[in-house]
């Protein structure tokens, strides 16, 4: 995934790569979080911008004795 050189995928790839909506790709695209550029009537994501590589998983943010991906506790702490 990490491929050196620049890159560009549309937001609806860049949402699945980082797992949320196309909508909070481009809310991160206009607060500068992610590099990208608009084609004509859409936004294209540079691909080394989403981070891919380290890029933390669901397990790297449990918080001890419960869940830390936000599921409101139902879940009994596993």
């Amino acid at each position: 995934m990490c491929k050196p050189g620049t890159s560009f995928v549309s937001v609806k790839e860049a949402a699945a790569l980082l797992e949320t909506t196309e909508t909070r790709v481009l809310m991160m695209l206009k607060r500068n979080e992610l590099a990208g550029m608009q084609e004509d009537d859409s936004w294209l994501v540079e691909r080394s911008s989403l981070q891919l590589c380290g890029k933390p998983t669901a397990a790297a943010i449990v918080r001890p004795g419960g869940c830390g991906g936000g599921c409101g506790g139902g879940c009994n702490g596993h």
